[in-house]
């Protein structure tokens, strides 16, 4: 049974991770369709493109908090969706930046509903020989439904419907999810199942294990593993300031720039985005056979990729903006950027133990978001000044490689951690 409920955890989080992604990136897509019914800057793009992680950045640790009972962490992931098909509903019936503005405020709340519970609830499913794995296949349907959003939203508007109808079709979409994901919350006890499993596998640890993995406050090392954690959420921020501009802006990139049709800006951008999630499962696969120090080196590998296609992005469009080559270098750097998603993930899961995993995710996001949540503003605002995406990929070249030089600062303090025992959980 637990192998059983393992997996039906996962899928429930990873289906619902899935969700969460495609509204809330049904919003960027359409953004290329809704500009000619209410013209917006791209500073005012950036900044509805900053609303919803700015909202996740001051709500994740009251989420985090509220999510340690699984009871009401998965009630907590329902009324995520319920949020979503609200703000669908608000955005579809906006005549202007104001109506924008409050419909992204709405869909922020729907968004911080999911990734502190979800992402605890697969980690603590999962022993570390798995977890990379399930921390990939989780964060995999995050960005497959990323890919997705822009194809099938694009779909809908420019051949069935107009952007009004799909954003009102998708929160129809989402009350039916709603009552779907009860019901199977109800007919397959996933609560009272995945409290079994935790109970489970915590009378399986010796006592020695559950004196070290109770909590970082009882560890005798927990100044260097709140230290490592710190640079973990700065890591993450610089990465997720990269990850918000570019799946933000790229559909609207390619239109507006580099002068290809909307419908088939879209589909690039699923296609770009698939490729990428592909990356992601093989990265965290091979870092569950590597151990932390391979993931440590699977992250430095993609800062690396990711810093020379942004830079052969730039030459390019400097140079000789073909639309194959441009489709070659977002291509390229999404199988090396995402090659790391689930990876990191992992890597804090070896190193918070499984109480604290819910918790310590809320402030991932709460911290790191902070800093990533003003990236698209910045973005947007670079588009105006320049009239050119250099400027806005000059700006992910520098959070790229500032990345890159803080894991290697992290990579150097790998040895103590192994020598102490510290990625035991």
């Amino acid at each position: 049974m637990s192998l059983n409920i393992r997996h039906q955890l996962l899928g429930f989080m990873s289906i619902s991770h899935f969700i969460h992604h495609v509204l809330l990136y049904a919003f960027p897509a359409l953004l290329i369709l809704i500009i000619t019914d209410i013209p917006l800057s791209y500073l005012e793009m950036g900044i509805l493109g900053s609303l919803p992680s700015l909202i996740m950045a001051l709500t994740s640790p009251l989420i985090g908090y509220l999510g340690k009972k699984a009871a009401k962490g998965f009630f907590i992931v329902l009324m995520g969706i319920f949020l979503f098909a609200v703000s669908s509903f608000w955005i579809s019936m906006a005549n202007d930046f104001l109506g924008l503005f409050f419909g992204n405020i709405i869909l922020g709340l729907g968004c911080t509903t999911y990734h502190p519970v979800g992402l605890g609830v697969c980690a603590n499913s999962f022993s570390d020989r798995n977890r990379g794995k399930a921390m990939a296949i989780n964060h995999a349907a995050g960005v497959i439904g990323t890919a997705v959003s822009p194809i099938s939203t694009l779909t809908l508007a420019i051949f069935f419907f107009t952007w009004r109808s799909t954003f009102f079709l998708l929160g129809v979409f989402c009350i039916l999810l709603v009552f779907s994901l009860i019901s199977w919350i109800l007919l397959e006890n996933l609560i009272g199942n995945f409290e079994s499993l935790l109970k489970s596998r915590e009378k399986e640890k010796t006592v020695s294990e559950l004196e070290s993995s109770t909590s970082i406050r009882s560890s005798p090392h927990r100044k260097w593993i709140i230290t490592s954690l710190a640079i973990i959420i700065l890591i993450s921020a610089l990465r997720g300031g990269v990850y918000r501009s570019i799946s933000y802006f790229t559909t609207t990139l390619l239109k507006n720039f580099y002068h290809v049709e909307a419908f088939n800006a879209g589909v690039i951008t699923s296609f770009i985005l698939l490729l990428g999630s592909i990356s992601d499962i093989y990265g965290a696969i091979n870092s569950d056979r590597l151990g932390p120090r391979g993931r440590i080196r699977i992250i430095l590998i993609s800062a690396l990729i990711s810093s020379l296609a942004i830079t052969g992005l730039i030459v390019i469009t400097l140079g000789f903006p073909e639309i194959l080559v441009i489709i070659l270098g977002f291509s390229l750097f999404a199988i090396g950027f995402y090659l790391a998603g689930g990876t990191l993930q992992a890597l804090q899961a070896d190193l918070v133990p499984a109480g604290d995993r819910t918790f310590f995710y809320s402030l991932v996001f709460s911290l790191g978001l902070i800093i990533s949540s003003i990236s698209p503003t910045i973005f947007g605002a670079l588009l105006d000044t320049f009239q050119s995406p250099v400027g806005g990929l000059l700006f992910m070249l520098a959070l790229t490689v500032v990345s890159f030089a803080i894991t290697e600062l992290f990579r150097r303090r790998i040895q103590f951690a192994e020598e102490n025992n510290l990625f035991s959980h």
